[in-house]
């Protein structure tokens, strides 16, 4: 696509523009609400993005998406039917993951922090139990308490430590279990058209909500975790058609409410189609497709390899720098 294009043509009139949501505000004052803390709108989106979407793998992670869609030549909606995954210039459409596959990334983490948490007590925890023995002597007693707990931390440890080398076996030798994902979405973000579709999770493909994605509500919601910790989750909520969707196929739920602002940040801008895409490693190949984009790095002379000729430690330096200013983020 040539940055000379016009963008009428290529642009759907249903685009969004920070304009378009100020006016929709400014209409709609009075409107229905959800639990949560309602973030903002920003009239210009700074460059911005989770600590995940300025990974280094996703330099590769996007040019094997590309390599496969060009081999089978893939466009539109067969993109996600034959990948189950879309992220590029034109729209964010996450993988849609089968219960099975939450279950076993939910216990194979769970396994891996347990054989940390059972070391740690072995090696820190089975010592304190002698300290009393210091101040009465009864060295048999600290001796047959520590022995039974050596013997449950043993037990504990090489437990999680055997489904955590499942779950890794697993991975590599039979992704299709661990990573099952299902042939329909769960939603999708659309730049050219400037529309979210959120699809009915028990009849593939029919969307239960398609709106101007200007009209959404984006909020935080918490919930405790298992050590009753709060973690955070973005959803976007339609408030007339009273409509909501955890957005945590893209953005995971985390314990940083900065990381998910900055998230709902770089949605923002994504959609902006009077501003170039985001500037992050995995959207990079495409950048020359979108005319705003295409534009915009002509006028400021982008290097168009900036990440893909960068080494992986000044990714990595960029994402920490990012991340630092995320978690300050509210």
């Amino acid at each position: 696509m040539s940055a000379k294009e016009n963008l009428g043509d290529y642009y759907a009139d249903s685009a969004y523009t920070p304009t378009k949501r100020q006016q929709w505000e400014a209409a709609n004052p009075e409107r229905d609400t959800i639990i949560g803390s309602r973030l903002t709108w920003n009239r210009r989106t700074q460059e911005n993005g989770t600590n995940e979407e300025y990974g280094y793998n996703n330099i590769a992670i996007s040019q094997n998406w590309e390599a496969q869609r060009e081999e089978k030549g893939l466009v539109g909606d067969d993109i996600f039917k034959n990948m189950n995954v879309r992220y590029d210039h034109q729209c964010i459409m996450p993988p849609n993951y089968k219960a099975k596959a939450g279950f076993f990334h939910t216990t194979t983490a769970i396994c891996m922090a347990g054989g940390y948490i059972s070391i740690f007590f072995l090696f820190f925890l089975v010592p304190l139990l002698f300290v009393p023995a210091f101040f009465n002597g009864d060295y048999q007693g600290s001796w047959e308490a520590a022995k039974g707990l050596i013997k449950t931390l043993l037990f504990l440890s090489a437990l999680f430590y055997t489904f955590y080398r499942l779950g890794n076996w697993l991975l590599k030798n039979h992704s299709d279990i661990f990573l099952g994902m299902k042939k329909s979405p769960l939603w999708q973000a659309n730049r050219q058209t400037g529309l979210l579709t959120i699809y009915d999770p028990r009849n593939a493909w029919k969307p239960r909500l398609e709106a101007p994605f200007h009209e959404c509500d984006a909020f935080l919601q918490s919930s405790p975790d298992t050590q009753g910790s709060a973690t955070y989750s973005l959803i976007l909520y339609h408030p007339f058609q009273r409509i909501r969707q955890k957005l945590d196929a893209q953005f995971p739920p985390t314990n940083m409410p900065g990381e998910l602002v900055a998230a709902w940040q770089f949605l923002q801008r994504y959609m902006d189609v009077s501003q170039p895409l985001p500037d992050v490693p995995g959207l990079e190949i495409h950048r020359h497709k979108d005319p705003t984009t295409a534009a915009a790095d002509q006028q400021q002379g982008r290097n168009p390899r900036y990440w893909r000729d960068m080494d992986e430690a000044s990714v990595q330096q960029i994402q920490e720098e990012k991340y630092r200013k995320n978690i300050r983020l509210r």
